[in-house]
């Protein structure tokens, strides 16, 4: 089987073709082109050549939704809802998220206010219509959205998530008088309960829907003209695969789909060495992302937000800041920062040499003699030692550092302890021990730091992938078909009959089935998870918990959930079912990669390039240097050192030794 990721990040577009008949791995890297994602993406096929003739299987994460949500470069988007809950977006949940901050700032919404338009028309939490839907005035609302050239609309009407149908004459009457305008409802988007989580994600879909659509015409185009005659599979937020018309059907479902692949990644290597606890570590161009894996498993929350906007769709649990390769690093308001603002792809860094004049975190690895020139991204992408010099003197006399080297050593200083924050953010500030966790590090930048950045947490052990770099490529590979679904039932569940459950349950795995089905599948290929959102009445939010058709023991699983996340249960408290879910899944074809040459524990003489000098923990030392592709199963390499490979550099810091592992894997463990 001939298997093709495809990872779009903000500063390189990752490429990884494995045929896992024959064993061969086929890794490119290429510059991101945020203009327009598929031209990166078709500079790559190009450089796959014949290699991608007759693949069975290609699978793509994409950031074009995240890019257009964080850069506010949607469509022209309007809303309609119930009279007089046109502010909703504007009013929110109240929510603070620096609760001590004198001069809180408020998330402009997505919408403007004169785009948000209020329709006549009432449903009763009972799904009763009070009022109907008042035609004239929908007709008055067409009129305004054909003045404003609006090109994509939101309807979220109120309790239609009980009765959709007046949403439904909403559709149907502006498609009727608008026929190009795209259209996303809440009932069909999240009908869940939860006026303002619920137009959010109406909205967010609306916002890039058409902007999706032109993407996957334009990448089918690129993929069709390489004679690639698969659809392309398209990984969702969840961590799930779907086809490309389901993606393009219901695109916010698509929002962190760039950031599950990394995860998913991780998850494999956990798996694959046998480790139930670990925090994952993707340090790209322009951004880190981290998540923890935990007992074997991946947390799924319908909580996570994108450029503060709520996602209350499943989505994998990742934290994402704005500290990458590409950081910029400078001095502003008597403080030295890097980041959040990114080089990305164009310019890029100062030693690019493509008109970027600011230092940049590649910049100062490169100062300090971490980064090889002569075999940056395997030597295929040259890069300028003297124009990163020359733009971190600028700063380093600036800010009055003794050396260049100094003043590069306080970018990585800076960069790193903002990736420990948010490493924190998902391990120690959530109760777990990190000295019981082991760091997988990967991205293009994540071997580099990921020693130090487990000094810094006290963790014993770090892992790097055989591929760091495309790492997320591959995780888009371990992925399976996935299609999520949810329903409010809002019932107290001492009311509730295990025939009524069962009953709703039924609509919602049958229409899982039945898109598994459309995707190519057969009624038996789908497996079902079912869970339940339960919180005890009075409470404002619900926890999520498995079912199994015992409603005793989801009471008693809620209960251990509840005690875990709020430090107290209340068994004897009636509780109340507000959500039912089901993942309908299809487990896809898995392979392994091929094993390494066993050998013995010092590394083969063609595997050692050398040593470099490298500025270190404050000073100069000198470093062996050994080249992955050389090395063997069972390798031991002391630190300090240096493993080089195509798409990454591994630092094994001092007291640190790494072994290779017989599948690619490299084991970094600390020795005192």
């Amino acid at each position: 089987m001939k298997c093709l990721g495809i990872d779009v990040g903000g500063t390189f577009t990752d490429f990884i073709l494995i045929d896992s008949d024959s064993g061969f791995v086929k890794v490119e890297k290429v510059s991101s082109t945020p203009h327009d994602q598929s031209l990166g993406i078709d500079t790559g096929l190009s450089l796959l050549g014949e290699s991608i003739k007759r693949i069975d299987v290609l699978v793509h994460g994409t950031t074009v939704a995240t890019n257009a949500i964080l850069t506010r470069s949607g469509a022209r988007t309007a809303l309609i809802t119930t009279a007089g809950f046109t502010d909703v977006l504007e009013i929110g949940r109240q929510n603070r998220t620096n609760l001590y901050s004198l001069y809180p700032k408020r998330i402009t919404p997505l919408i403007p206010r004169e785009y948000r338009y209020g329709v006549k028309e009432r449903i009763t939490s009972k799904g009763e219509i009070l009022e109907g839907l008042s035609v004239e005035n929908v007709a008055e609302i067409i009129e305004h959205l054909k003045k404003n050239k609006i090109n994509s609309l939101a309807i979220s009407l109120f309790f239609s998530f009980f009765n959709p149908s007046h949403e439904l004459i909403i559709e149907d009457l502006v498609r009727k008088s608008i026929p190009d305008i795209s259209i996303s409802r809440s009932s069909w988007v999240l009908p869940v309960f939860r006026e303002y989580a619920r137009t959010s994600a109406t909205v967010l879909d609306a916002f890039v829907a058409p902007l999706m659509r032109n993407y996957f015409n334009s990448l089918l185009v690129k993929i069709n003209k390489r004679n690639i005659k698969i659809s392309p599979l398209i990984l969702l937020s969840t961590g799930g695969v779907t086809q490309i018309k389901n993606a393009a059907e219901k695109s916010v479902e698509t929002v962190l789909s760039g950031l599950a692949g990394g995860v998913l990644g991780g998850l494999y290597s956990s798996n694959e060495l046998g480790i139930k606890n670990a925090l994952t570590l993707d340090i790209g161009g322009t951004s880190t992302d981290v998540a923890s894996v935990l007992e074997g498993n991946i947390e799924v929350t319908t909580e996570n937000t994108v450029a503060g906007y709520p996602l209350p769709l499943p989505t994998i649990a990742v934290q994402t800041i704005g500290a990458g390769g590409g950081s910029i690093a400078r001095y502003e308001h008597g403080v030295f920062r890097v980041g959040p603002e990114s080089a990305g792809a164009e310019p890029g860094p100062a030693c690019y040499n493509q008109g970027g004049k600011e230092p940049t975190v590649t910049d100062a690895n490169l100062v300090l003699g971490m980064l090889n020139p002569k075999f940056f991204c395997g030597g295929s992408v040259e890069i300028f030692p003297k124009l990163a010099s020359e733009v971190i003197q600028s700063l380093a006399e600036e800010l009055d550092f003794p050396s260049i080297y100094d003043c590069a050593s306080g970018i990585i200083e800076i960069f790193e302890n903002n990736i420990s924050l948010a490493l924190r953010k998902v391990s120690t500030e959530r109760g777990y021990d990190s000295r019981n966790f082991s760091l997988i590090a990967f991205g293009g930048a994540g071997p580099l730091h990921g020693c130090s950045l487990a000094d810094r947490l006290s963790m014993k052990h770090v892992i790097i992938p055989p591929y760091p770099g495309v790492w997320s490529a591959y995780g888009l590979l371990t992925a399976d078909i996935r299609h999520d679904l949810t329903k409010s039932i809002l019932k107290p569940m001492d009311i509730i009959t295990k025939q009524e459950l069962e009953q709703e349950f039924s609509e919602l795995t049958n229409m899982g089935v039945n898109q598994c089905m459309d995707d190519g599948f057969k009624e038996k290929d789908v497996m079902i998870t079912r869970s339940l959102d339960v919180r005890l009445i009075g409470q404002s939010y619900e926890l999520s918990v498995p079912y199994y058709g015992d409603l005793k023991a989801t009471s008693h699983a809620f209960d251990k959930a509840h005690e875990k996340a709020y430090g107290y249960s209340s068994p004897d408290a009636r509780r109340e079912i507000v959500n039912i879910r089901v993942a309908a899944l299809v487990p896809l074809p898995k392979f392994h990669l091929r094993s390494l040459p066993s050998g013995k524990k010092s590394p083969p003489e063609e595997s050692h390039q050398g040593r470099r000098e490298i500025f270190l923990q404050g000073q100069w030392c000198e470093v062996e240097i050994f080249l992955k592709s050389m090395l063997e199963g069972n390798n031991i390499i002391d630190g300090p050192a240096i493993i080089e490979q195509n798409d990454s550099t591994t630092l094994i810091s001092p007291h640190w030794q790494g072994e290779v592992i017989l599948d690619g894997h490299i084991l970094l463990q600390k020795l005192i």
